[in-house]
């Protein structure tokens, strides 16, 4: 049975994170979406699933998600969330109203790190957030880059 990450495992810069980021309010929704279940979850104001249709590979997708965040992933580049892709990332984002308001990549050999200001559309509070993708392209970076 896997253990779960407590506050008090955290470094203390890990843990300083989470009380600036109010990481501990994503945490708390994840315990609850965990307990509940998406379905059970459809009506309820803390998420933004009432129009999502939650397909087999979306429900493993947030699974995993909820598992990481339980355990305090994505506070650090040392302890990125993982295995969510790009596009896995904002969908399970979504789902708290999390939205990306900017965007910092840093290549290594093999996978990228990104790292991403998210924005909550009802709250507006703030926090980076990081996530480990396949190694993207410089081509695809380059597009997005102000020439």
């Amino acid at each position: 049975m896997k253990q779960i990450i407590e506050l008090k495992d955290l470094s203390e810069k890990e843990q300083e994170l989470v009380k600036t980021n109010k990481y501990h309010l994503l945490r708390d929704k994840t315990l609850k979406l965990k307990e509940k279940g998406t379905e059970s979850c459809k009506g309820d104001d803390a998420f933004d699933l009432s129009d999502m249709k939650i397909t087999d590979d979306a429900r493993e997708l947030i699974n995993n998600g909820i598992q990481q965040i339980i355990d305090y992933r994505g506070l650090t580049f040392d302890r990125p969330l993982e295995n969510l892709g790009i596009g896995g990332f904002y969908f399970f984002m979504s789902i708290f109203y999390l939205e990306r308001r900017r965007q910092l990549a840093t290549k290594f050999e093999g996978y990228t790190m990104v790292s991403m200001l998210m924005k909550n559309s009802v709250t507006g509070d703030e926090m980076w957030i990081a996530n480990k993708v396949d190694e993207i392209p410089d081509e695809e970076i380059e597009k997005y880059m102000k020439k």
